[in-house]
């Protein structure tokens, strides 16, 4: 009882310094809670199934926010008894009655749906703006459910917070007997800057993926959505999903038509299922990475200026939850695992050259088990007997990267959506990179539904593009290379060195060191988690030596205060270039 009596002292502590209110990117990562919200800590060891940790309140405009810690692992969506209970109106004698509180809302995990005890009706995922991240399995969830549907206060007063493991002997939090408390906080978040969709260098590689849902972009019907979300993201390369009876040709005489090239024609490959990969530029080799599985790979011949070529791994994993369908995806990742470790040794079905960057993308539909995200970022093959051993799969043994994307136009990270199923949005396009050999430059998702008319005008979009032409968004990835392995030879001697930053956390101010032997020009950029520029440290030419910048973020840089967060700095001298991540903590 002790821990807890602190624990809420020290919330009502941090409520008179900071306000509660948040602008929380729905990614499933949580790094943005980086300031002190109300928060409850349960008691340890108290659940059978599932024992409940702590759960964490706070809110932006639209939405109520809810951090909830459980163990073990679990699958927040599917195969529990887990619900949360919302008193609209802080009243123990109005609503339902449970735990000291009046139930106003009831929302099952589980089943993805509930009850609105102040109008005695069912509701669903979709009523009330649920919406929660990761997809996969996990002990740390994000939920947001719509302020407007809470019931009495709709999300402008004082509510109660319960979460109940309905399973035999269950956890509840609070404990009974106790209470937890949120009051909305409406003072102003820092607004959301849109995403610009335009690439902002032309030298750079724009590789987009997209599920094209039942063969839409050869659909007559749907064409005219595709053609105009197309031509405003003019991507490089594509990896489409569900191109189920569309052939190469048609893919082709398509985009030739929407996407016109200066010289020859667009190139496409189709080889197994509905996967079709189509690139402005040459498609050298393609390989059936698990046959009969929906697993391709194909090699493609960029222009000099890249001085290496890519391999694109389009995959589309077995849809959907249940053992046998995670056992499933389980195997199709160890395949593809497998096929990236062929690829960086020599022999077998594919050989690589060295340092030759590659990505995995496509609709993973990872819904299940969180093992077949970690079995694609660390190489940690499961079925050894079938696909061999595992191994760290970038280039120089590391893990890969799963670059998490956020739409263009709000704070979230999920690709697919579609009310009138059963499931809320998720996260189930991806984008995973060889990030030893890769830089991402620009990242975002569309979904046109919720773009200005400002916004939807400036590219030549509509409000229900995307909304009419799949139920998953296109995902869109800027990238550059890292040349300094394959141009070393012109630089005998040369010597490039960018260390980490110190202090990292830091607050307010961070030495970035960097040298250089030979003198050039220099550029030092600060980025945010979106790709957006928030600073330029160094713009200018330099000579050979050694050099200490300090980034200040108590100074207002484009006008605006840097808040709280993950960032990260781009180098760049020459042919040389490197990019760090730290973090601001305020």
């Amino acid at each position: 009882m002790i821990h807890k009596l602190l624990s809420i002292l020290l919330i009502c502590f941090f409520q008179f310094i900071y306000s509660q209110s948040l602008p929380i990117f729905l990614d499933g990562r949580t790094d943005d809670w980086n300031i002190p919200v109300p928060t409850y800590v349960d008691t340890e060891n108290d659940g059978t199934i599932y024992d409940f940790k702590d759960i964490s309140v706070t809110n932006d405009e639209q939405f109520l926010f809810v951090k909830i810690k459980i163990t073990p692992f679990i699958k927040l969506l599917e195969d529990n008894q887990i619900a949360i209970f919302i008193d609209g109106d802080n009243n123990s004698s109005t609503g339902f009655p449970i735990n000291g509180i009046g139930a106003d809302l009831r929302f099952n995990f589980g089943t993805r749906n509930g009850f609105n005890y102040h109008t005695s009706s069912s509701i669903t995922y979709s009523s009330i703006r649920f919406r929660s991240l990761p997809t996969v399995t996990d002990t740390v969830f994000e939920i947001a459910i719509g302020r407007q549907f809470i019931p009495l206060t709709n999300g402008t007063g004082t509510i109660r917070i319960l979460l109940v493991d309905f399973a035999a002997n269950g956890d509840f939090m609070p404990d009974n007997g106790e209470t937890f408390e949120y009051t909305f906080d409406d003072t102003p978040i820092e607004p959301l800057i849109p995403v610009d969709i335009t690439k902002a260098d032309t030298s750079l590689l724009r590789i987009m993926n997209w599920n094209v849902y039942s063969d839409g972009f050869t659909d007559p019907n749907r064409e005219q959505y595709y053609d105009r979300i197309l031509q405003a993201i003019n991507p490089d390369i594509l990896a489409f999903n569900e191109m189920w009876n569309s052939t190469t040709l048609q893919i082709q005489n398509r985009l030739n038509s929407i996407l016109p090239l200066q010289n020859g024609s667009w190139n496409a490959v189709k080889l197994d299922g509905g996967n079709i990969t189509a690139s402005r530029y040459p498609i050298l080799q393609n390989w059936l990475v698990y046959p009969g599985q929906r697993i391709t790979a194909s090699l493609i011949d960029l222009p000099e200026r890249f001085e290496k070529n890519i391999l694109v791994i389009n995959c589309h994993n077995k849809c959907c939850g249940g053992a046998s369908n995670d056992a499933t995806r389980q195997r199709e990742v160890d395949a593809t695992i497998r096929f990236i470790l062929d690829a960086k040794t020599a022999g077998g079905v594919i050989d690589l050259s060295e340092n030759t960057p590659f990505l995995i993308t496509g609709d993973l539909n990872l819904v299940g088990d969180r093992q077949q995200l970690i079995t694609l970022l660390t190489g940690e093959i499961i079925n050894t007997q079938l696909f061999g051993n595992g191994a760290p799969p970038d280039w120089d043994d590391s893990d890969l990267e799963d670059i998490i994307s956020s739409q263009t136009d709000k704070r979230t990270a999920y690709s697919w959506r579609n009310d009138q199923s059963t499931f809320p949005p998720g996260r189930l396009d991806f984008q995973i990179f060889s990030n030893s050999v890769v830089n991402v430059e620009k990242r975002f998702i569309i979904q046109t539904e919720i773009m200005s008319s400002a916004r939807l005008n400036q590219y030549g979009i509509q409000q229900f593009d995307t909304k009419n032409a799949s139920d998953h968004f296109p995902k869109v990835t800027d990238v550059s290379f890292n040349l300094s392995t394959s141009v070393e030879s012109e630089f005998v001697g040369s010597e490039f060195i960018l260390e980490q930053n110190y202090p990292n956390p830091f607050n307010p101010t961070t030495k970035i060191r960097y040298r250089i032997s030979d003198a050039g020009f220099v550029s030092l950029k600060v980025y945010d988690v979106l790709g957006r520029e928030v600073a330029v440290l160094v713009n200018e030419f330099k000579p050979a030596g050694a050099y200490e910048v300090e980034f200040n973020t108590q100074q207002k840089v484009h006008n605006t205060q840097v808040s709280s967060g993950v960032y990260f700095y781009s180098l760049q001298s020459g042919k040389f270039s490197a990019i760090r991540k730290f973090i601001l903590i305020h």
